[in-house]
């Protein structure tokens, strides 16, 4: 039986609502059975390394996904020494699961800069796309595929840090047991 699958790769420094309400959508949109959310060791993309540790960042996601069966981290990319190529996760994947087809979520603002990531040749070969509007036109971009969604989430990870780092709530934005465990391990701390 083929099976969709989707990876999800992002910093996830922290996973907030916004991450878990694009993966609930993605899975409706393209009938995923699985979505593997890949939080990378550096992206290529940021010039800073994350905040919160591998082993931090694996486990909030884990806590943010509690009762989503379908959904799961996978710590691949943690174990490779940086930077993270979005085309290597998708190869790795491809032979994982040979004959699932597989998607790959992300934003507008990287949708737009996708022909400048490392190999889009291999990456419109593997992926579909599930794009997400971060207030801006969606545009199809010439030899990948893709799926648009109308939706957005008021969260972003630089916001919830800022939150976070000046005590404001962050109910809106964190699963509260994530918050808890940022609270419990001090990585974000109040400046």
């Amino acid at each position: 039986m083929k099976h969709n699958i989707a990876i999800f790769g992002g910093s996830f420094d922290p996973i907030h609502q916004g991450h878990v309400e694009m993966a609930k959508q993605s899975r409706e949109i393209a009938n995923l059975t699985r979505v593997i959310f890949l939080p990378c060791n550096q992206s290529p993309h940021k010039p800073s390394s994350p905040v919160a540790s591998s082993k931090d960042r694996a486990e909030m996601i884990q806590i943010a996904l509690r009762g989503m069966s379908w959904a799961a981290p996978s710590l691949w990319e943690c174990h490779r020494q940086p930077p993270s190529y979005s085309w290597m996760a998708a190869e790795h994947f491809h032979s994982v699961f040979p004959s699932s087809e597989l998607f790959w979520i992300l934003g507008e603002d990287q949708w737009s800069s996708i022909h400048t990531w490392s190999n889009p040749t291999r990456l419109a070969e593997l992926l579909t796309f599930i794009v997400f509007p971060r207030g801006k036109e969606l545009v199809e971009k010439p030899g990948f595929r893709s799926l648009f969604i109308n939706a957005s989430h008021q969260a972003s990870s630089s916001k919830t840090r800022d939150f976070l780092a000046n005590n404001k709530p962050t109910k809106d934005l964190l699963n509260k047991d994530v918050a808890a465990y940022i609270k419990a391990h001090q990585i974000y701390a109040p400046k």
